[in-house]
């Protein structure tokens, strides 16, 4: 049967009113193209509207919102999408079976990831790094005691990635792991750890707390280090560290090991996640004015009963991961506690066994940067450091 040109024009404006309004019902406005990598749920729902699905999953915090869309208004068949989000904020998204994922709802697809089965994969490769506190069994409490310190956002100078991170971490592990009392746990935070509140913990909290030659110490530190200008002395920066007044605004190192050994512990143990480089954990300069240093004591002194394991070497810049979300020294170390530092599976892990787990993991993790850091011990490479 022929159709005369006014039946057409009235047929295809009911074709396009249709095809439109599915349009609208899908989701085909520009607006699908504002979706971002770290959105909030609420910013997704206010730019897309509600989805049609909603999956969950509890245990890895993540969520799932489908959304179903008409690449034009001539598709007869809706692109079934999928935003997922872990801990409330986007991390991926993406067409279902597509080739491709971070789309950005225009039909322009990137090439960032293979298929929407990276995202299983990825979070896979995310709970496979994820750290395992929860999972350990607490060791019996002992007779020690840990000074805590993470200065991320500091007052004056470039903040110090993740460090705030690291020793709240940290603290869970020196209370899981090395059995020290939460109450003998004194863990300083950005502007809690400022100059006076650094040395109030050294010479008037920790004395109170150690019994003479039974008393095992830990002290953990995440943040900026810095040599004198003549390279003789190592300095830890507190919070408010001026760069114009680094000799008076900075803590030498040296008062720190003469505090502690004034106590007259049974022993000494420190985690320096700091580098001496002048540099920050992203390899900007620490100070604008900077020249670079010489390090001429390479080789502090501590005393015998004192072990030391930190982060690189003098002239190395100690580095964070965003993927490990930790300070690459800090999240090894704690993973090497876990037990997996534990080389011949006695179910003690020595000084030595926790320098060759991160002498052979932080290069490696560093590599994936195009980065070089290496960890230092100093001290009795036989001493147990975690007993089970």
């Amino acid at each position: 049967m022929l159709i005369n040109t006014k039946n057409k024009f009235l047929m295809l404006i009911v074709l396009l009113s249709l095809c439109g309004c599915q349009a609208a019902m899908y989701g085909t406005g520009s607006d699908l193209n504002l979706i971002k990598i770290g959105m909030t749920k609420s910013e997704v729902v206010g730019i897309l509207g509600k989805p049609v699905s909603i999956g969950a999953e509890a245990v890895s915090n993540v969520e799932k919102l489908i959304y179903r869309k008409m690449g034009n208004v001539t598709d007869w068949q809706p692109t079934i999408y999928e935003i997922v989000l872990k801990e409330g904020k986007v991390i991926k998204f993406g067409e279902v079976g597509s080739t491709s994922i971070n789309i950005d709802f225009t039909g322009n697809k990137t090439k960032q990831e293979n298929d929407i089965g990276s995202i299983v994969k990825n979070e896979q490769i995310e709970e496979i790094n994820k750290l395992k506190i929860d999972a350990i069994k607490k060791k019996q409490e002992t007779d020690a005691v840990a000074i805590i310190i993470g200065i991320q956002n500091y007052k004056k100078i470039p903040k110090s990635n993740y460090s705030n991170d690291d020793a709240r971490v940290f603290a869970e592990y020196a209370n899981k792991v090395l059995g020290v009392k939460q109450q003998n746990i004194k863990v300083l935070i950005d502007d809690e750890a400022d100059n006076a509140e650094i040395y109030r913990a050294f010479q008037n909290w920790l004395p109170i707390k150690v019994k003479k030659n039974k008393t095992d110490i830990y002290v953990f530190y995440s943040g900026h280090g810095l040599p004198s200008d003549d390279g003789n002395s190592l300095f830890f920066l507190p919070h408010g560290a001026d760069r114009d007044f680094i000799n008076k605004t900075a803590i030498n190192q040296s008062e720190i090991i003469a505090a502690l050994q004034s106590t007259q512990p049974n022993s000494v143990t420190m985690f320096i996640d700091s580098c001496y480089s002048g540099l920050t954990r992203t390899g900007d300069a620490l100070l604008a004015s900077a020249r670079p240093i010489v390090i001429k004591s390479k080789n502090v002194e501590y005393p015998t009963n004192f072990t030391v394991i930190s982060a690189s070497s003098p002239e190395q810049i100690s580095w964070s991961s965003a993927e490990l979300k930790h300070g690459i020294f800090s999240y090894y170390l704690m993973k090497g506690m876990e037990g997996d530092a534990d080389e011949n599976k006695d179910g003690k892990i020595t000084a030595g066994e926790i320098q060759t787990y991160l002498a052979d993991m932080v290069p490696k993790q560093a590599m994936t940067m195009n980065r070089k850091q290496m960890p230092q011990l100093t001290g009795d490479a036989n001493r147990v450091l975690v007993g089970r």
